[in-house]
């Protein structure tokens, strides 16, 4: 198995010019506690690079295995595509801009095909919800979900197993090359279903604006204890 962490992105929402995740939280950066806890969880890692990627690979492990997606501003789907080449094990499926307890990754971790869902129905607009039923994710993207049994927004993880690659291949071809990796993932789970871990009441959160920082350092960082 294998972690392959989407690190793309700008923190332009966030006031600075630095790839995302070289936010710092608690005066470490986001991609460092990502690092620490995969190499405790013994996770091999890959790291898909886009903006100033020169800076990202300078701050990672050396050895470290980085993809680069040289097209990242058209959206985070070719970054997926980029993570997914050429691999042929399982894999989680990292968003770089979460920071989170260790358990709900290796709670990901020990599951077929799946995601971690962190349950309630009030989705704001930047949230990617899931949707489950009769125990299996059916559905994510963004606004309310009716019709499921399980509704909550999805941490940013997910893990893919090796069988499935080919299928997950598939749902990302016929995708708009532009869109969110979301688009292929609700693709996927609506033909094939996945496995899910509810994670209520555990700390984590997904970082996009500043007032996101206060909140992970006053109310989630405490929590965390890395």
């Amino acid at each position: 198995m294998k972690a392959v962490l989407l690190a793309a992105g700008v923190g332009r929402r966030l006031g600075h010019d630095r790839p995302k995740a070289l936010l710092e939280v608690g005066g470490r950066t986001l991609l460092s506690r990502h690092v620490e806890n995969l190499a405790a969880a013994g996770i091999p890692l890959r790291v898909v690079t886009g903006f100033d990627a020169e800076r990202l690979v300078a701050a990672l492990p050396a050895g470290t295995e980085v993809v680069h997606n040289a097209e990242f501003r058209r959206g985070s789907l070719l970054s997926l595509a980029c993570g997914l080449e050429g691999l042929d094990e399982d894999a989680i499926v990292m968003d770089a801009d979460v920071l989170y307890d260790p358990s709900i990754l290796s709670d990901v971790a020990a599951l077929d095909r799946g995601f971690a869902i962190d349950p309630r129905t009030d989705p704001g607009d930047e949230e990617m919800m899931v949707g489950a039923k009769d125990g299996r994710v059916r559905a994510i993207r963004r606004g309310k979900l009716p019709g499921f049994e399980v509704v909550g927004e999805g941490v940013g993880f997910f893990k893919i197993d090796r069988a499935s690659l080919p299928a997950l291949r598939a749902a990302i071809e016929v995708s708009d090359p532009e869109s969110d990796y979301e688009k292929a993932l609700d693709r996927f789970v609506g033909e094939h279903g996945a496995s899910y871990v509810l994670v209520a009441g555990r700390p984590w959160t997904e970082i996009d604006f500043p007032e996101d920082v206060v909140r992970a350092e006053r109310d989630i960082l405490p929590r965390v204890g890395v």
